[in-house]
């Protein structure tokens, strides 16, 4: 996964699980916002990744992870903050490794968030 593509999942992410938060987004997309906001990005496959990351770990909960991934809430300087502890993961080696996948302990974060979302 290049740099790039890297960055682009993560905003995708970011917006997915931020969408809860953003009433005015949800209000507008009237469906299904998850798959509308994430295109072409298959859900099911995310949801895996998601599972596999939490069956790494202890059991927890989307308000424990919410806290972890955005403890000042889903605002708009979150991504920054995400980014910031993406880069920080990869510097201490705190990365999950699933098929192949090199993910950062955040990104699986916000893959397992986005599976107990989707359960």
């Amino acid at each position: 996964m290049t740099a790039l593509a890297r960055r682009d999942l993560l905003a995708a992410l970011f917006v997915v699980t931020a969408s809860a938060g953003l009433p005015s987004l949800a209000a507008a997309v009237p469906s299904n916002p998850k798959a509308r906001l994430f295109g072409e990005l298959d859900l099911t496959a995310a949801a895996r990744v998601g599972e596999a990351w939490l069956a790494g770990r202890a059991p927890t909960t989307v308000t424990a992870l919410v806290a972890r991934l955005f403890p000042r809430g889903r605002e708009p300087e979150a991504l920054s903050a995400l980014r910031r502890a993406v880069a920080d993961d990869f510097r201490r080696g705190a990365v999950f490794v699933h098929r192949g996948w090199r993910l950062s302990d955040t990104e699986g974060a916000l893959f397992g968030l986005l599976a107990l979302e989707a359960r």
